[in-house]
């Protein structure tokens, strides 16, 4: 709730609070709807949910979906995270965190094989999808035509593929897409076929892969870090503990 009134991407109409302000969150989105001046009434299922959960309800427009064309018409540098089949909300969100954090503009989804962003991936990304861009569209495989027809470097993250170590770090400080592919049934062959480098983590465990969200937190992370060095920037480290309202 606080990010999707810091995006300031849609409006939100009102907000339904408990009465009892008693968490530094609901302080601070107190503050927050009454800077902005959004209108707020007292919540009608009581300060906690039978779950445990504060409940914080808000009224707002949809969320802003747009064409993967529109997301190229962007002025750059497009960094854009595309998934392939992942459908699981707690993955998308998880995912759309680590891309946020790691400088990532735009998420690519199609539109048959991805769900609607809703509350429960909002909420798995800790508010970090109200700063990203989605684009949708009904191919991937022709999306990742396009792009690489407008310049940008396409990976596919795949267990075996290249150690993201061995890449030259001028590949990775251009303009990019990342593919990340479902859990169970990996990258589309149609889709792996487009990539320009297909990337890999190599692990020294008894277990061969890793879950896609903390494949895509580690390169993308890892994108995040060389690039840094490329461009000799200062590194910042935030870690926030806050729940996401």
């Amino acid at each position: 709730m606080i990010e999707a009134i810091r995006a300031g991407r849609r409006r939100i109409f009102e907000v339904e609070l408990p009465e009892q302000r008693s968490t530094p969150g609901l302080r601070e989105l107190s503050a927050l709807l009454e800077e902005r001046g959004i209108p707020t009434r007292p919540s009608s299922g009581g300060p906690r949910e039978a779950a445990g959960r504060i409940r914080v309800l808000a009224r707002s427009e949809p969320f802003p979906e747009e064409s993967f064309e529109a997301l190229l018409e962007d002025s750059g540098p497009r960094l854009l995270v595309a998934l392939d089949r992942v459908t699981d909300i707690g993955n998308l969100g998880s995912i759309a965190r680590s891309a946020e954090a790691a400088g990532f503009g735009g998420r690519v989804l199609e539109h048959r094989h991805a769900p609607p962003i809703g509350p429960g991936a909002i909420r798995a990304s800790a508010g970090a999808l109200e700063h990203l861009r989605v684009g949708r569209t009904p191919n991937l495989a022709r999306a990742l035509d396009l792009a690489r027809a407008e310049g940008l470097r396409v990976f596919a993250a795949e267990a075996g593929g290249r150690p993201i170590e061995s890449l030259d770090p001028e590949l990775l400080a251009g303009e990019l897409i990342w593919v990340f592919g479902s859990e169970d049934r990996g990258i589309r062959e149609m889709v792996r076929a487009r990539a320009d480098q297909v990337v890999g983590i190599p692990l020294i465990g008894r277990i061969d892969s890793l879950g896609v969200a903390a494949a895509a937190a580690f390169l993308l992370l890892r994108v995040a870090e060389a690039r840094r060095r490329e461009w000799k920037a200062p590194t910042e480290c935030r870690i926030h503990t806050r729940p996401a309202l």
